[in-house]
């Protein structure tokens, strides 16, 4: 815990600091306008209200956290910038976890997001627009879904480098203004479309030499999230063809029907050197 920054927790579990206190008078009463605003709308008796009406409020609800989560990511690529996160312990995802109270792993999401969506600045203090402005600006406006913004960036992570920065400037231009008036459902075959336009050899590029290099691979990852209250842990992964054959012949084994069920006490364990299933011993 870092002195001055919170409390000391209770039985050694550290806790957050509380919310801090902006000291720009003028940026203070514009926060404080916000927040007065948010708890005046949701003190109201919203059982009065019409289907209209909530209809509407919730509509606009919607487009008003995505703005603000938006303008959000220039305000921590600026925090960044300026060391504004030294004052918290660990890397930068790790400080970002703890002034927001969310996961190191959320933390690094929000920080490769405002990298491409957030406004940045030059080594000179010169301003920069975002790496991909034409999401951004739509981001801002709050027509675009969190699935839009992947279902952009993936494209563009996998689009060649060989497509020049106007086809590019276009294609992000055509694929917000599809994303704008569509869900994330019926704006996915449209990506896809427009990748086998601008990509249709697939996922690779082209060496100095023009010949194409073999296609990209994926980096292999193994991903076990934190254990839940029932004692179970749920996770994920990516594994190259090597490992893929040992957890076969690994799963065909200890996987299959009857083996290694902790729920049935007559379950098969193992087999022995002949092949004969052996049962558990009591």
């Amino acid at each position: 815990m870092l002195s001055g920054d919170g409390g000391s927790g209770v039985d050694g579990i550290e806790t957050v600091p509380p919310p801090p206190v902006v000291s720009d008078p003028e940026l203070s009463v514009l926060v404080d306008r916000v927040e007065s605003a948010v708890a005046e709308l949701a003190a109201q008796a919203s059982v009065s209200w019409t289907n209209a009406d909530r209809r509407a409020v919730i509509q606009r609800m919607e487009t008003l956290t995505r703005s603000v989560t938006a303008y959000s990511y220039t305000w921590l690529n600026e925090l960044i910038a300026q060391h504004g996160l030294d004052v918290y312990p660990g890397s930068v995802p790790c400080s970002v976890a703890w002034m927001l109270r969310i996961t190191p792993r959320a933390a690094g999401a929000r920080v490769r997001l405002a990298a491409e969506l957030g406004d940045r600045t030059a080594l000179s203090g010169e301003v920069l627009p975002p790496l991909l402005p034409h999401t951004a600006a739509a981001l801002r406006a709050g027509l675009l879904d969190t699935k839009h913004v992947q279902m952009i960036r993936e494209f563009f992570k996998h689009l060649p480098a060989s497509v020049d920065p106007q086809t590019r400037d276009l294609a992000e231009q055509q694929l917000v203004g599809y994303a704008s008036t569509r869900l994330p459902d019926d704006f996915a075959p449209l990506v896809a479309h427009l990748d086998s336009i601008l990509n249709p050899d697939g996922d690779h590029d082209e060496d100095e030499d023009g010949k194409p290099k073999p296609r990209k691979r994926r980096d292999a990852f193994f991903y076990l999230g934190e254990q839940g209250a029932d004692g179970m842990s749920e996770g994920s992964f990516c594994v190259d063809p090597e490992l893929l054959a040992y957890l076969e012949a690994l799963f065909s084994k200890a996987a299959k029907p009857g083996v290694n069920n902790p729920a049935d006490p007559t379950s098969v364990v193992h087999d022995d050197e002949n092949g004969s299933a052996t049962a558990p011993k009591p």
